[in-house]
């Protein structure tokens, strides 16, 4: 069969596949447009193409999460499919009958091309190739895709009408992650990563789906027990310079937040890091920006020259030296402190990679909310290349702090916050290090504070970020120490952790 033949199959069969779990699919369908959104950290008006659309049950999905604001153009191998999704009228989505793969979509046209069950046929590399072409110059792919290592994939492959009887298309097939890899190599994209995901069944009951997805984060990290999830997702980069030249616009939109914020970043040895967060901060955020304090934790290379040459020109950008002892929790003092505008935004500065989702943090405060945790283990974050034993430890401590306190939280131990300013600057911070970002999630919310939790990505640094000092051998301890000791407050019948201070 002809390319286009097998895309017409895949795309029928996908969608016979959607519709027969009509409990579960929107759930999976939801989460992977959760992923599309965090893995390329898309910014309105960049344009997407998703291939085999069919009647456009992800495409509802993307136009959602993306909020209708960036092109869409959805393209449908089968006429009838076609017209069933042009019907559904989604906002900002364009819909084309394509016959011929090569020919009939415009070369370098996409910053994005995305597709769910529709890469893993027999001639996935002419497919491969097709989809470079209609990349820009620095343009990504993100498909998800069958996994031939999962035991339901594996035996609807090695034997072939079980696979037709199951409502596999004839040319379809499972992925393997090198081959994979070395394939998506061979037609020109490079930054490829091909990861496990999605451990869940389509048959898993519904309700228990929310429940057992707190438990899939640690099976899908899970060194071999990851390698028996459904699915593949497959993320790789046309070669080209899209992150230099990519047009940052204003997400700072509502007036009320307009001069509102000090963003408070602890730094210690990041001077790779500094001036593309600040330049990325003031590019999407700037109306909302009152200040920028960069808090120089002792380091020993050039952050502080860096820091200080980006204040010399940007006004708002603000430098704090500190002198020993160093430590996270030290420094997250010091800026609190330093810090005057009416909210306090608290961040890493590999955060760098996840800018654009700032954005719903200010949505929480914009909905008015005492403050807004960035959550990486909510139901619709995602996680690339997460260290299985970071994981495992983070799991067991929220696990933990449940049967403690009996509050079910997802993450407050990351050092991603947006708050309201006075519970910041009136919290007890004792925790020197790491460990005080338990006591900025958790002592707020124990106080009584209207704190929403917000799902982000998590992003490895990248080799040009150079290495995070967060080791978790040594910081694991303070960690149980300070939950340990919030808890005992607790019990003892402490109600808030913030001084109270009199209105002005």
């Amino acid at each position: 069969m002809s390319l286009e033949q097998n895309l017409r199959e895949m795309e029928r069969t996908r969608e016979a596949y959607w519709l027969r779990y009509p409990e579960s699919s929107p759930i999976k369908l939801r989460w992977r447009a959760q992923t599309v959104r965090h893995c390329f950290q898309i910014l309105p008006s960049e344009t997407i193409l998703e291939l085999g659309a069919g009647s456009g049950l992800w495409t509802e999905h993307l136009t959602t999460v993306l909020r209708g604001e960036n092109p869409i153009t959805a393209a449908v191998f089968n006429q009838d499919l076609l017209e069933s999704g042009a019907r559904k009228r989604l906002a900002n989505t364009r819909w084309v009958q394509v016959t011929d793969l090569g020919n009939d979509l415009p070369a370098a046209s996409f910053d994005y091309v995305v597709g769910t069950a529709i890469l893993s046929h027999n001639q996935y590399a002419q497919n491969l190739a097709a989809l470079r072409r209609v990349l820009k110059a620095g343009g990504r792919i993100l498909f998800f895709e069958a996994n031939f290592w999962n035991p339901q994939v594996a035996i609807k492959n090695a034997i072939r009408p079980i696979g037709r009887w199951a409502g596999n298309a004839s040319c379809q097939v499972g992925l393997r992650r090198h081959e994979l890899t070395q394939m998506a190599s061979d037609q020109g994209f490079t930054n490829i990563e091909v990861i496990p995901y999605d451990i869940i069944h389509p048959r898993f009951p519904t309700f228990l789906i929310r429940f057992f997805s707190s438990i899939a984060f640690v099976f899908d990290q899970t060194p071999l027990v990851r390698e028996l999830c459904g699915t593949l997702y497959i993320w790789g980069q046309k070669p080209g310079a899209a992150e230099i030249n990519r047009h940052l616009v204003n997400l700072a939109i509502h007036p009320r937040l307009f001069g509102s914020t000090s963003i408070v970043v602890p730094c210690r040895n990041e001077e790779m890091n500094v001036g593309p967060l600040v330049d990325g901060l003031l590019g999407l955020y700037s109306n909302y920006i009152h200040e920028i304090i960069i808090v120089n934790d002792n380091s020993t290379d050039r952050t502080a020259q860096v820091a200080r040459e980006i204040a010399c020109r940007e006004p708002r950008v603000r430098l704090l030296n500190r002198t020993p002892p160093n430590g996270v929790g030290l420094a997250l003092r010091d800026g609190y402190a330093a810090s005057t505008g009416s909210y306090i935004l608290t961040m890493d500065c590999d955060f760098l990679q996840i800018l654009p989702e700032l954005r719903d943090l200010f949505e929480v405060a914009e909905g008015g909310h005492d403050g807004a945790i960035g959550s990486r283990f909510s139901y619709e974050s995602i996680l690339v290349n997460y260290p299985f034993f970071k994981i495992l430890c983070n799991r067991s401590f929220h696990l933990l702090l449940t049967l403690l306190l009996g509050r079910r939280i997802r993450d407050i131990s990351n050092n991603l916050k947006l708050y309201r300013a006075k519970i910041l600057k009136n919290l007890e911070v004792e925790q020197p290090g790491f460990a005080a970002n338990v006591e900025t999630g958790l002592k707020p919310l124990l106080s009584g504070y209207d704190i929403k939790e917000v799902p982000i990505s998590w992003i490895n640094r990248t080799a040009n970020m150079g290495k995070s000092s967060f080791r978790i051998v040594t910081v694991a301890p303070n960690y149980l120490l300070a939950l340990l000791r919030i808890a005992w407050h607790v019990w003892r019948g402490r109600k808030s952790f913030v001084a109270t201070v009199p209105e002005e």
